[in-house]
């Protein structure tokens, strides 16, 4: 068990996937918070820059469906406060890679909640999942929608959900987080507005010819990745235990009107080409947040869309 002045005044603190897109940004925004005690998972030990912002032994190489190797980690660090970010995050192709994603998000979920029941009950977890799992609806979507997935990303994120609502149950300080599209530089471009970016940088050298695009009438909630993870840390130190709760900015906006925001900002004319390889086999036309649960808590968005998509173009700029 943690000792309790450690949580009250040096939190150990574990995220698992913490060398991703999200969680990246979670540990800049917590060392911004002035903690120092922070541990990160990473799957191919590559620390994608982290390396320069937290000790180098606190990267931890670790494959998290290794039952035993979890258990070592969660019996060594007695985390205090556990982030689960740590899954294949990906709808474009799950239809593709059905298998994988499902036994890869619950092995990891099973495994990760196993461990902490086991070795360090008084753990406090946020356990990441997605609004992807809630029924298609025109109406905004709260907490108590309907759950109905559509799609095999969304079946794993829906099934860790339920996981973690069980594991609660047995005892586990558990919150649940059902984050709804969030954007920022180093997501990756199997999501729609980093293609969008990557390719317009790649047009702008001379790289490639044409924007290639799928669906564009698909409405959505994006919250600026920044916003994201503060959600995360508020959830973590107000949250509710057992409690669920939509973060997303509350705002639907075409995927079109995104993607003639960023030709705007283009340096060149771009040509636009629909896809069919990009279109998804199903889709949920609308899929925007109610947020009123976690805004009650203090939190709302705080960034502009354009601000999210100048940073996130000029990323891809950078890596091009």
């Amino acid at each position: 068990m943690a000792d309790s002045s450690m949580t009250r005044n040096n939190p150990v603190i574990l995220i698992t996937g913490g060398t991703g897109f999200a969680g990246t940004h979670l540990v800049e925004y917590l060392l911004s918070q002035k903690e120092r005690n922070i541990h990160v998972t990473s799957h191919s030990g590559r620390d994608n820059f982290l390396g320069d912002l937290i000790p180098k032994e606190n990267i931890h190489k670790l494959d998290l469906s290794n039952q035993k190797e979890v258990e070592d980690l969660i019996k060594n660090l007695q985390p205090d406060h556990v982030y689960h970010l740590a899954s294949i995050s990906t709808v474009e192709n799950s239809f593709e890679k059905m298998r994988e994603i499902m036994q890869n998000n619950i092995d990891l979920q099973i495994n990760v909640l196993d461990a902490i029941k086991k070795f360090s009950k008084e753990s406090k977890v946020l356990v990441i999942t997605s609004a992807e799992q809630y029924k298609k609806s025109e109406e905004k979507l709260s907490e108590t929608s309907a759950i109905e997935p559509n799609n095999p990303y969304a079946v794993s994120k829906a099934t860790q959900d339920m996981l973690a609502y069980v594991y609660s149950v047995l005892g586990l300080k558990i919150i649940r987080a059902r984050p709804f599209n969030h954007i920022g530089e180093r997501q990756k471009t199997n999501f729609a507005v980093p293609a969008f970016a990557s390719q317009i940088a790649k047009i702008e050298k001379n790289q490639q010819d044409i924007l290639k695009v799928g669906n564009l009438e698909a409405i959505r909630d994006f919250t600026d990745v920044k916003d994201m993870v503060r959600a995360y840390h508020l959830l973590m130190t107000k949250g509710e235990i057992g409690e669920v709760y939509n973060i997303g900015s509350g705002f639907g906006i075409k995927v079109k009107d995104v993607l003639e925001k960023l030709t705007r900002m283009a340096k060149v004319k771009i040509h636009v080409v629909e896809d069919p390889a990009r279109m998804r086999p199903v889709d949920n036309h609308f899929i925007v947040a109610d947020n009123s649960k976690i805004v009650a808590l203090g939190w709302h968005p705080t960034i502009p869309i354009d601000q999210t998509l100048t940073r996130t173009l000029n990323y891809f700029r950078s890596q091009t």
